[in-house]
């Protein structure tokens, strides 16, 4: 990902008509300050040198601004929300295919979407916050067929934004909206309680339009439609999520009842000593595991240590290249605690696909014990929850009791 602007602008052809229909949005006018007939890596480095001495400081922040936005959602994480909040659109999907690049994809959702664009915005930042130990997992009753009207929407949040009322002081502005996510067979339930027009984004007559967007006072509930699976992030602690939790089963989904809270799975690390095999892997289509990184720690004196496979291509395991190392020293038998792994399962090629191309899951796991399987589908959670049971990381696989409805009064 870009780190800034002006590296964002050295991966955009801009001498056309979309980056010039993007300066004119922001009321920049460059025509007599830039050469546009010059080279991209001249034209690049004059247009950023252009947008950092415009005389008005309110347009040229402005354009950064939007130009890192758009930056984010250019990079990996950024580019699978694009697709999968646009999936369903003709017009999106067909123009996707013209372009190409990600950050082309980016700036020409901006100009022309800007619904969409900030839809993406929203997915991302909530896959990130998902990171965070403040979020929450909950089991909800499945509902594949699920459609929410708008007079769901504002009771919904009605009932949470009262919450924050009371408890917080601020939500009596609030805005609720779903964001779609077909290819994650989810839906994002979002509620914006920002009090103030500049922080968040523009609603001209019950549209979302494109604005600063600042997410300090969003909540975003994640729906599996299959499978009832739900995710929340949101501000104010464990009571404001069950509150977002129990108004959307009750009024979104038309059962009351208590959610189900999935405790988050802490996995046995040290249990990591004795490798990653799989017993039957070729049945999974699985090559042969690796652990590609591993780090320990001296708790006696805090040091910490990390052993990594260098080389995207490297198929060795790091517990293999320790024991050569370390011969008669290896540090994985002295019984410091295992903070943290990365363990990578190679796919056999897959049929039709030529033969060539080759699917990787990688497992990370941080200091706490917790994984990142969140970013994984259902069909490949079902792939990987059993071999953490055969590794010795968890006892159990993971299933989460039914929660006990009722139903809402009509």
């Amino acid at each position: 990902m870009s780190t800034n602007f002006r590296g964002f602008l050295r991966n955009l052809p801009l001498n056309t008509d979309l980056m010039r229909e993007f300066l004119a949005e922001h009321l920049f006018d460059a025509a007599d300050s830039v050469d546009w007939s010059a080279d991209e890596p001249t034209l690049a480095t004059a247009l950023a040198d252009a947008i950092e001495r415009h005389p008005d400081t309110a347009i040229r922040d402005d354009l950064i601004a939007a130009l890192e936005q758009i930056a984010q959602l250019a990079d990996p994480a950024g580019t699978r929300q694009m697709l999968t909040v646009c999936s369903t659109d003709t017009a999106i999907v067909a123009a996707f295919e013209a372009l190409e690049s990600p950050e082309e994809r980016a700036t020409w959702l901006y100009v022309n979407s800007p619904a969409k664009f900030n839809e993406a915005v929203i997915a991302r930042w909530f896959d990130e916050g998902l990171m965070r130990d403040s979020s929450q997992r909950w089991t909800l009753p499945a509902y594949p067929g699920l459609h929410l009207t708008d007079a769901d929407h504002k009771t919904i949040a009605a009932h949470v934004a009262s919450f924050y009322q009371q408890r917080f002081g601020y939500g009596r502005n609030y805005q609720p909206y779903v964001v779609p996510r077909p290819l994650e067979g989810s839906l994002l339930f979002v509620i914006d309680l920002s009090d103030h027009a500049c922080n968040r984004a523009v609603w001209v007559r019950g549209t979302l339009k494109r604005g600063p967007l600042i997410l300090s006072r969003t909540l975003v509930l994640n729906y599996h439609l299959a499978t009832g699976r739900t995710e929340t992030v949101a501000p104010g602690g464990e009571v404001a999520q069950k509150v977002l939790v129990d108004a959307f089963t009750e009024h979104g989904l038309k059962k009351k009842g208590t959610a189900t809270k999935i405790v988050r799975e802490t996995y046995r690390l040290d249990s990591l000593r004795d490798g990653v095999d799989v017993f039957d892997r070729e049945a999974l289509g699985i090559h042969q595991p690796r652990l590609k990184s591993i780090a320990i720690l001296e708790m006696e004196s805090g040091l910490r240590s990390t052993f990594e496979v260098m080389g995207r291509g490297n198929r060795a395991s790091v517990e293999q290249l320790i024991e050569a190392a370390y011969p008669t020293d290896n540090p994985l038998n002295r019984k410091w605690l295992i903070v943290g792994a990365h363990i990578e399962l190679p796919f056999y090629p897959e049929e039709g696909h030529g033969g060539t191309q080759e699917k990787t899951l990688r497992l990370r796991f941080n200091r706490k014990g917790q994984a990142n399987l969140h970013k994984f589908t259902q069909e490949e959670r079902n792939v990987i929850e059993p071999l953490l049971v055969e590794w010795g990381l968890v006892t159990e696989t993971k299933v989460a009791p039914p929660a006990a409805i009722e139903e809402a009064p009509q």
